[in-house]
């Protein structure tokens, strides 16, 4: 076959296989409160929108989403960002986040350790915009504390819950769960359909990253070039060094 065949054929596969031919280079992304490296093949546009990222081609979606603080670590790296706000005297932004924190039930153990955490809590989410942060010092360490004492979240539930956040609801089942590790991070790759036809397939990948989940989806019935462009950046994502500081993007 002559040279020009030859190139001819390579770009007809690479058209026709998507992820043939030469990698697509990183992109650098900010979603929410993680910065990312990730391949994203040409062809597809991304949208920022802050706490999401669309990446989308025609009618097919991926979609690259924050999904916020996760379990006890999740909720102290919030504690501290507030903390470290009131010290500087951002008073309305550090309760914003107190205020905007989710904090799951099945923390508690008793009703007793949940009163008490509350309340505790509220000194600061509910204290004065002028109180100095000096006569707060002492109640952000018990509200630490309290967060200590709490049991840890597996990823699985996690992802549970991340789930439901997403609208999976009881007209969707789990077909499978894959453990993964992205770029030293632990992760759990989710395949769910439709419960009664196992149809409308979707792929979801949750990553737990210093205390805050992240969400790279399908949409459902994607079609198989989708689900190739997501397994691909499941291999090319990474983390950069540290999270996005206490500006990152509501």
């Amino acid at each position: 076959m002559r040279a020009g065949g030859i190139a001819l054929l390579a770009a007809t596969l690479a058209s026709v296989l998507p992820g043939c031919g030469a990698p697509d280079p990183p992109r650098e992304l900010v979603v929410g409160s993680h910065a990312v490296r990730v391949s994203i093949p040409a062809g597809w546009e991304v949208l920022d929108q802050g706490r999401q990222i669309l990446i989308r081609k025609a009618s097919a979606v991926l979609v690259l989403q924050d999904l916020g603080p996760a379990g006890p670590p999740g909720i102290r790296r919030e504690v501290e960002r507030a903390q470290d706000l009131w010290r500087a005297g951002r008073v309305h932004e550090a309760q914003w986040r107190m205020k905007n924190v989710p904090v799951p039930r099945d923390l508690f153990p008793t009703p007793a350790h949940s009163q008490a955490f509350w309340a505790t809590w509220s000194k600061v989410s509910s204290a004065p915009s002028q109180t100095a942060y000096a006569d707060l010092e002492l109640v952000f360490a018990a509200i630490l504390a309290h967060i200590d004492a709490m049991p840890p979240r597996e990823l699985p539930t996690l992802a549970d819950a991340g789930l439901a956040g997403l609208g999976h609801d009881q007209r969707r089942d789990v077909k499978a769960r894959r453990p993964r590790t992205i770029d030293g991070r632990e992760a759990l790759d989710v395949e769910s359909w439709n419960r009664l036809t196992h149809a409308s397939p979707q792929r979801l990948l949750f990553v737990l990253n210093d205390g805050y989940l992240l969400a790279l989806r399908t949409e459902p019935g994607a079609d198989r070039e989708t689900v190739k462009v997501f397994e691909a950046m499941l291999d090319t994502l990474q983390f950069a060094a540290g999270r996005v500081a206490d500006g990152a993007r509501r």
